[in-house]
C-alpha cells in the first residue's frame, strides 16, 4: 500500500513538473526543427577545385552512384530514441521511439523516464500531426497550409530522405537523383554536391568517400528574407538495419537568424518490425485542436 502511495505521489510530482511549460516548449522546438528549415551551414569545410580531367569527373559520378546503391531496401524500421534539444539556456532531453514505414509515415513518440507518454509527432505524405498529451492539445496541418514549406517544395519525402540519410531533390517524391543533378566539387574530407534548381532553397550534400554515405545535408534559404534561414543535418555514427547501414546518431543545427537550436537524435535497438499502428488516432472529445498560427507564435517567442 505504501509503495503504491509513493508511486502515485512520484507520478503526480513528475506530471506537475513536466507541465511547467517544458512539454509545450519541447514540442514547439521540435516542430521548429522539422518545419522551419533553419541553421547556418557548416563553415569548417575547406573547398578545393575539382580536377577537370575526365577520370576525376568519373570518380565523383561514381560516388553518387555508390551512395544511391547504399540506400536502404528495408521498408520498415523501429528504434529506441533519445532526443536532446538545446536553444540558448533551454536544454531538454527525453526518450522515446522512432518508427518509419517507407513512403508512408514517420512517427516520433516521446516519453519521460520511460514512464509517461508526453506525445508524438507524425508525418505522412498528406499531413503533419503533433499531439501534446500533457496539455491534451494537437495540431494537424497539410504541408500546403504552411506557406514556407509550400513555396520551398519541402514535403514528407524531404523529411524521409533526411531521416534515412539519402540524396534527394525538392519535389522528387523520394526518387534518387543522379550526378547530373549536382555541381560536384572535391573537398578535403569528401565530395560536395550542390543543387540550386529551387529559387527558394539551395541543397548541399557532403559525401563520405570512405563509407559512400551522405555525411552532411545542408538546406539554405536563397531569398532576401530567408538567407539567414538554414538547416544543417549531420550523420555521425552508423549501425546496421537489415543488410545496410543506418545512421544511429544525427545532429541537427537550426538557425532562423535569431536564436540557434541544436537537436541530437541518438538511436538504438534498430529493428525491421512491422507490428505497429501507422496512424495515430485522436480522441477529439479529450483533445482540443490548436491553430498553426498559435504554435508558430510560441515558436517565435522561443526563438527570440
Amino acid at each position: 500500500m505504501q509503495i503504491n502511495q509513493k508511486n502515485t505521489f512520484f507520478k503526480n510530482q513528475m506530471e506537475s513538473q513536466l507541465k511547467k511549460n517544458n512539454v509545450r516548449n519541447f514540442f514547439c522546438l521540435l516542430l521548429m526543427m522539422l518545419t522551419l528549415a533553419s541553421c547556418k551551414s557548416s563553415k569548417n569545410v575547406v573547398s578545393t577545385e575539382v580536377s577537370s580531367s575526365p577520370d576525376a569527373v568519373k570518380t565523383e559520378k561514381r560516388i553518387v552512384e555508390l551512395i544511391n546503391q547504399n540506400r536502404q531496401t528495408t521498408r520498415m524500421m523501429t528504434s529506441k530514441m533519445n532526443l536532446q534539444l538545446v536553444s540558448g539556456s533551454k536544454k531538454m532531453s527525453v526518450g522515446g521511439n522512432l518508427r518509419m514505414k517507407r513512403d508512408d509515415v514517420i512517427q516520433i513518440t516521446l516519453s519521460a523516464l520511460g514512464l509517461f507518454d508526453l506525445g508524438c509527432m507524425e508525418l505522412t505524405p498528406d499531413y503533419l500531426l503533433v499531439v501534446d498529451r500533457m496539455d491534451h492539445q494537437y495540431i494537424k496541418v497539410e504541408y500546403k497550409e504552411v506557406d514556407f514549406l509550400k513555396k520551398a517544395g519541402i514535403d514528407f519525402y524531404v523529411f524521409q530522405s533526411l531521416f534515412w540519410d539519402e540524396l534527394f531533390l525538392f519535389g522528387s517524391k523520394g526518387s534518387a537523383p543522379s550526378a547530373k543533378n549536382f555541381d560536384l566539387r572535391r573537398e578535403s574530407n569528401g565530395v560536395k554536391l550542390t543543387n540550386e534548381d529551387s529559387k527558394w532553397m539551395a541543397l548541399t550534400f557532403l559525401a563520405d568517400v570512405i563509407q559512400n554515405m551522405v555525411s552532411q545535408t545542408t538546406i539554405t534559404g536563397r531569398q532576401a528574407n530567408t538567407k539567414d534561414i538554414s538547416l544543417d543535418w549531420q550523420y555521425q555514427t552508423y549501425g546496421k538495419l537489415g543488410e545496410k547501414k543506418f545512421p544511429t546518431q544525427m545532429q541537427i543545427n537550426i538557425n532562423t537568424g535569431k536564436k540557434p537550436i541544436q537537436a541530437t537524435i541518438s538511436l538504438s535497438n534498430l529493428k525491421t518490425n512491422d507490428g505497429w499502428e501507422t496512424r495515430t488516432e485522436i480522441n477529439k472529445k479529450k483533445y482540443s485542436q490548436v491553430s498553426l498560427d498559435t504554435v508558430l507564435d510560441r515558436i517565435m517567442k522561443l526563438a527570440k
